[in-house]
């Protein structure tokens, strides 16, 4: 049975659409005033009758709350079934009735209030359907970027990642600004109205379901081998020169793309492409190849593996030795004509290169070449043997020769590495030693040995699972409380939790820690995840790992708190970016530049400054070695106050002087003024005693206390200015001048 393109009716029944309630609550406002001995209940129970009869099932409690306002927005079909209880209720007069007050209330059918809010995202499809087929050359991305820009001429800012999200069809309510907005571009093109358009999507719904097909991601694994076999066709090392070749034979055929991205599916760094693209490709790879090469491009035999190691990334410093060793034993040899002997070796072998290029190589400044150079040194000597040294090879064990450098050394942790190509690039050593095949248990590194290499290690025999499998596993863990279900989904995400807590290695913590709290993230998606989205769950759980590793490094970064929320989440992460763009610009120090992160993060200069100074620098602990291991730390190089020798002998000179000062005066005291210098004067702040506990105890009132606390205290006042006046002597016959009272002595017995 043949496909069809066809636009979804707007009146379908159990649409998800939705419309202002505003007419909707008048309506049922209207019809309560017209039948007093109806109720908002009475009502949502007759509506949700109606709407069984129709096969739509709708909950009581959510009509009642449509009915009183509590719902912006209501279905098409409630706002028909209303309509339908007021005729029957009152006849045509009731509705001509509603219908005038509506309008005089400006809320008229056919006004904007009762135009559709949201609408079904199938009937937005066929439109951006037409629109990416009468625009070949663009993406669903580049669809997208329209979009926003049509949408922020209305003053609606939306996600270029949410509206690439909806043109794929994963949401199941769109904004019926967006369906105005591909009319306005559908316009452009020469459809006038909704009519126009659906009558071109029936008259083109075969092209239009060609032109989707070819819009659909497949593996780009085969595109790979067959780039592999037609460089070893060809002879040719560089995966930039077929990238090239590929950019202009596509753009011959109308196909634009980067060469960057072509250069990615030749080296097997792009998981998956597009189908129209891999039949371009594989066309013209199929065109310029042999093919039995094409046919089996992985088959090993003797021929194919010579040019494969041809091909291969080996060892330089080998080659620069016996370039000096050749040098040294042929008099009157220099490097420039060894590099030109060897081009010319090179250029026998079928390959293209130039002196300028081998030259370095010979010298010694550069760390791996390619195997035909090392074979055309070997090949200088009849003698010697024209094979290439398998411990001077970089990459794979024999029978697992590379043909290109790897992008990185760290294999994607997402993917399954059974899958790889037999000629697919394996990593190169950094230091230029080859690498030999690793053992199937934890590894002999001292990384593999650590704890997080131990967890590392024991993740790996999780599997990434299918779209099928994690949506079937999110079903049972949501409706049966699988938790083994859960469990599964969970250690199917463990590596690529690693991956995303990778990216934040920068700000200083350790990778392990990041890794725990994106685990905890990772579980709170599982919780949360609702599998009815039809969502790949990594696009769900990403967000909750960034979140929970976020917030462990903005509460980890300091002791000292500094807040969390999105203001300080995106100040923290771009304020380091936006302050090196402006002093580019403005230059550093610039008195300005405060102001203008302000304005741009829509904050105080306060903050920005507060917020400078906690990103540019980190806690410090006192106990760390302040220059080299094993010498003395920080907290010993600080400065005591205490055991300043002119701030000791001060204070030493400042105690003697009291201590005579209170000797002398002591001994003029009564009993009273003692008891108040012990108590009150010379007692800590803890022990001070009240003027009313001592009153009690002298018997006298407390306000007599403060008296003879007050003539204590001048007492002592001038014993000490006479000090600092006359000195110790006249500070004493001042005070042998009052006698104290005898009866003193005995109140204080």
């Amino acid at each position: 049975m043949e496909k069809s393109v066809t636009m979804p009716a707007a009146g379908m029944a159990g649409t998800p659409e939705r419309i202002p309630g505003a007419a909707f609550r008048a309506a049922a406002a209207l019809h309560l005033q017209r039948n007093t001995h109806l109720s908002r209940e009475a009502i949502a129970r007759d509506l949700r009758d109606r709407l069984a009869r129709r096969g739509i099932r709708y909950h009581l409690r959510t009509l009642k709350r449509q009915i009183s306002g509590a719902v912006a927005t209501v279905p098409p079909e409630v706002d028909r079934a209303l309509h339908e209880a007021i005729a029957e209720a009152g006849g045509e007069d009731a509705i001509v009735a509603v219908e005038r007050a509506l309008a005089e209330a400006g809320l008229a059918a056919a006004s904007a209030a009762t135009a559709p809010t949201y609408i079904a995202c199938e009937r937005m499809l066929p439109l951006a359907q037409l629109w990416l087929y009468l625009h070949p050359e663009r993406s669903k991305r580049a669809l997208a970027f329209r979009l926003r820009e049509e949408l922020e001429r209305s003053g609606i800012r939306l996600n270029v990642d949410s509206l690439q999200s909806i043109l794929a069809g994963k949401q199941r309510l769109v904004r019926r600004e967006i369906q105005d907005a591909l009319f306005a571009l559908l316009h452009v093109d020469g459809v006038t109205s909704s009519a126009d358009a659906e009558a071109r999507i029936d008259a083109m719904s075969r092209e239009i379901l060609g032109a989707q097909e070819g819009r659909v991601f497949e593996s780009a694994r085969r595109i790979h081998e067959l780039a592999k076999a037609w460089k070893v066709e060809h002879k040719e090392p560089s995966s930039r020169r077929l990238a090239l070749l590929l950019k202009e034979r596509l753009a011959e055929r109308g196909i634009v793309i980067g060469l960057p991205h072509v250069q990615k599916l030749v080296d097997g760094r792009a998981r998956r492409v597009r189908h129209a693209m891999s039949r371009a490709i594989e066309s013209i790879l199929r065109g310029d190849a042999a093919p039995a090469v094409i046919e089996a491009p992985a088959a090993k035999d003797a021929s194919s593996t010579g040019v494969e190691l041809d091909l291969a990334w080996v060892k330089a410093a080998p080659i620069a030795e016996l370039a000096r060793k050749h040098v040294a034993e042929n008099p009157g040899m220099t490097m420039r004509k060894l590099a030109i002997r060897i081009s010319r070796e090179v250029e026998a072998f079928g390959y293209a290169t130039s002196p300028n290029t081998i030259q370095p190589i010979l010298g010694g400044h550069k760390k791996k070449t390619r195997g035909f150079i090392y074979r055309a040194m070997l090949h200088l000597d009849g003698a010697a043997p024209t094979r290439v040294p398998e411990e001077h090879v970089f990459g794979a064990p024999r029978g697992e020769r590379t043909t290109e450098p790897p992008p990185s050394s760290d294999p994607p942790l997402d993917t399954d590495p059974r899958s790889r190509s037999r000629l697919a690039p394996k990593a190169s050593s950094p230091d230029g030693a080859a690498r030999k095949p690793r053992p199937e248990g934890l590894g002999s590194s001292p990384a593999a040995q650590s704890p997080f290499g131990a967890y590392r290690a024991a993740i790996q025999r999780y599997q990434a699972l299918d779209r099928e499998t994690e949506l079937e596993l999110a079903w049972r863990y949501r409706r049966e409380g699988d938790h083994a279900a859960a469990n599964t989904l969970v250690e199917s995400h463990l590596q690529f939790v690693v991956k995303v807590a990778a990216q934040y290695r920068g700000y200083g913590m350790q990778l392990s820690d990041l890794v725990e709290e994106g685990n905890l993230g990772l579980l709170e998606a599982v919780r949360r995840f609702e599998p009815s989205r039809n969502l790949r769950f990594k696009t769900y759980a990403i967000y909750w790992i960034r979140a929970y590793i976020v917030d462990h490094l903005l509460r980890e970064w300091s002791i000292v708190g500094g807040g969390t929320g999105p203001l300080v989440s995106r100040t923290f992460f771009r304020l380091r970016r936006e302050r090196a763009k402006l002093e580019m610009q403005l230059g550093e120090g610039d008195a300005s530049i405060d102001a203008l992160l302000a304005t741009r993060f829509q904050t105080t200069e306060d903050t920005i400054r507060s917020m400078s100074q906690r990103v540019a620098y980190r806690d410090t602990s006192l106990d760390v070695q302040a220059r080299t291991e094993g010498g003395p730390t920080l907290l010993e190089m600080l400065r005591d106050p205490s055991s300043d020798p002119e701030h000791l002998t001060a204070s030493a000179e400042r105690d003697a002087i009291v201590r005579g000062v209170v000797d002398h005066v002591w001994k003029a005291l009564d009993p009273r003024e003692r008891l108040i210098v012990e108590e009150r004067l010379l007692s800590d702040d803890d022990d001070e005693v009240s003027l009313a506990d001592l009153g009690r105890r002298l018997g006298v009132s407390r306000e007599r206390m403060r008296q003879l606390e007050a003539r204590t205290k001048s007492k002592l006042r001038s014993a000490f200015e006479a000090v600092v006046r006359e000195g110790n002597e006249a500070a004493e016959g001042l005070l042998a001048a009052t006698p104290p009272e005898p009866e003193h002595e005995a109140l204080c017995a």
